[in-house]
């Protein structure tokens, strides 16, 4: 079997090295488009909290304790659900801004948690009232 030290190629999907699949591409973007319809069409939601999968590394990276999801089918014609953000919280803890990219100015960091301005002479909420 396959392991951090040495590998045969063997048990690898799509072979390597001189008699590697020469359909590898072309089966990894059908998979790409299978996912892309899947997302489109169906929820997927995590059966407790991201933190409890945890992972396990060999030959390949594993969860400890599986990938518990809910699917649902998702309704075109319904609006978008609200998410309690999160990925956005986990973003911001580690100092990215929510979309997940790096700040890249010393500005953008420090006014990331400023008030917005509502008015052109809002002072951006500057003074609460009592």
């Amino acid at each position: 079997y396959p392991n951090e030290q040495a590998s045969d190629f063997a048990f690898l999907p799509f072979g390597g090295g001189a008699r590697k699949c020469v359909g590898d591409q072309f089966a990894m973007l059908e998979a790409a488009a299978t996912l892309s319809q899947l997302l489109k069409n169906y929820n997927f939601e995590f059966e407790g909290s991201p933190d409890d999968v945890g992972m396990k590394t060999g030959a390949t990276i594993h969860t400890m304790n599986g990938l518990n999801m809910r699917v649902t089918k998702v309704d075109p014609e319904a609006p978008l659900p609200s998410s309690d953000g999160y990925w956005e919280k986990q973003h911001l803890k580690r100092g990215f801004s929510a979309s997940g990219k790096p700040y890249t100015t010393k500005d953008a960091v420090a006014s990331q948690n400023m008030p917005k301005k509502e008015r052109p002479d809002d002072p951006g909420n500057a003074y609460p009232s009592p």
